[in-house]
């Protein structure tokens, strides 16, 4: 009797630079079925990488760190200061005006 052996497929992992780079060979390619069988991949991970990439390539381009805690209290303390600037400098103003009698 023959045992039969059941052969099972081995996963392979890639790097982003790899996937990139697998990304790239594959667009170069006349037929995308082309490039799937030269890298004996899936049409659905093909898919799922090249969304992948133009989701991290969007997220690359936000400001994706927003302002810390501290940076925001300072930005809010500099404007107190400037509307504290602005108000002075239009009451030196108001009393000129009233000086000159201009107003």
């Amino acid at each position: 009797m023959e045992e039969k052996r059941e052969v099972r497929k081995v996963r392979r992992i890639f790097t982003p630079e790899q996937k990139f780079e697998i990304l790239k060979d594959i667009e170069r390619c006349k037929a995308i079925k082309e490039g799937l069988a030269k890298h004996q991949l899936a049409q659905s991970l093909y898919y799922k990488w090249k969304r992948q990439l133009e989701v991290g390539v969007r997220a690359s381009l936000r400001n994706s760190r927003p302002l810390k805690s501290t940076d925001l209290r300072r930005l809010e303390a500099e404007n107190r200061r400037l509307k504290e600037a602005v108000l002075n400098q239009a009451l030196v103003i108001s009393e000129l005006k009233k000086e000159m009698n201009l107003d």
